[in-house]
């Protein structure tokens, strides 16, 4: 992964809060981040037919069913302000995440209706090589 713009990130508030794993299957995509405290999911299932249609090199806005951000484990379903996914080669995808003004947002699905911190925005990068597959997942450990 030579090209900068390819490097996984997760970026919450402003801040990198760094992956520590990454796992593609043919239901979700899901970023962990270091600390351990944040989940991104992205419900993937009912959009493969339109990432197998995707062009190599172009960015293709692909609508997925749900985008979940966890905090310790409780749920918010969000909404992105830009999305795309990028087909690199014929077994890889670049995956892109941005969402501003979460405050508004956000529908938090605790009791609570709210996280720890204030959701302001959050950015996610995910790069995926088919040729990593085992046993119908792709799993990256960082």
């Amino acid at each position: 992964m030579e090209n900068k713009k390819l490097q996984n990130m997760m970026i919450l508030n402003g801040k990198d809060i760094g992956i520590s794993r990454i796992k593609l299957d043919k239901s979700d995509l899901l970023i962990f981040d270091k600390s351990g405290t944040y989940c991104f999911q992205v419900c993937v299932y009912y959009s493969w037919k339109e990432i197998n249609k995707a062009k190599i090199g172009e960015k293709e806005k692909i609508d997925f069913n749900e985008y979940i951000l966890h905090e310790n484990e409780e749920p918010a379903l969000i909404w992105p302000t830009e999305f795309y996914i990028e087909k690199t080669s014929d077994g890889a995808l670049y995956f892109y995440f941005k969402f501003e003004n979460m405050s508004k947002m956000a529908t938090y699905m605790n009791a609570r209706g709210a996280f720890d911190i204030t959701l302001n925005s959050f950015e996610a990068r995910a790069y995926i090589d088919y040729k990593d597959a085992v046993n119908g997942s792709i799993i990256y450990e960082f």
